[in-house]
């Protein structure tokens, strides 16, 4: 068996016919495949502020109050599952948050084909998937080296961040081993990149729980 699964055009098949951008600022719906990529971030906003990307935006509860603290950043949340595409959008247009971009997409498919080189500024990363049967790991979104290498890729070379969280130690552990073997990030404490403390909807279920939370952040850097 496959230490990971072959992320190729036949691994992406449904992603590739299902993918949507949704611009809720225009109300339109684009089939990815219909968009030439990369994305000209300048164009989709009509400004030239700086990008951040929420992988996995569930609810939209961290989207939706991040775009309205912070009017001068533009948000993109990208999604797979169907049912958290179509809550987060119905969660935006009620808080009336309409200068973010929803992607109804599988992450390394849309970091990697439409993500321009140094364009994005922050990744969130927040309680991802943790596929708990070992038969699963290697569906972790952390255990795709193609993901990774997108993030960096596209990662701004001054001030690039990935920042991410976790309930699950095991987890956390295997994420930073794995991003700590990048020449091209360094280890950043998590507080000194993440002010604002804004909580999704499952970072404030799981510390009602009385769970621990994991944070991590690493800086992108270039190398001599």
């Amino acid at each position: 068996m496959n230490a990971e699964p072959r992320y190729n055009d036949t691994y992406y098949k449904f992603t590739q016919v299902e993918s949507r951008i949704i611009n809720l600022r225009a109300g339109t719906e684009i089939n990815l495949k219909d968009v030439a990529p990369p994305l000209d971030w300048n164009q989709v906003f009509g400004n030239g502020n700086p990008v951040e990307i929420e992988i996995g935006c569930g609810k939209g509860r961290f989207l939706g109050k991040s775009a309205k603290q912070h009017p001068d950043i533009n948000y993109v949340g990208v999604e797979r599952a169907p049912k958290y595409v179509q809550r987060t959008k119905e969660h935006l247009l009620k808080q009336n948050v309409t200068r973010t971009l929803l992607v109804w997409s599988d992450a390394s498919y849309f970091v990697n084909r439409y993500v321009a080189r140094e364009s994005v500024k922050t990744y969130h990363v927040y309680f991802p998937d943790p596929w708990p049967k070992k038969r699963q790991h290697k569906r972790r979104i952390f255990n795709n080296e193609l993901f990774i290498k997108g993030l960096i890729r596209t990662l701004d070379s001054t001030v690039g961040c990935i920042q991410l969280a976790t309930d699950i130690q095991e987890c956390y552990s295997e994420i930073c081993l794995r991003l700590n073997q990048f020449p091209s990030l360094v280890s950043v404490p998590f507080e000194a990149v993440r002010a604002d403390r804004i909580r999704t909807c499952f970072e404030i279920k799981y510390l009602a729980e009385g769970r621990n939370i994991y944070r991590a952040a690493y800086r992108r850097r270039h190398l001599n």
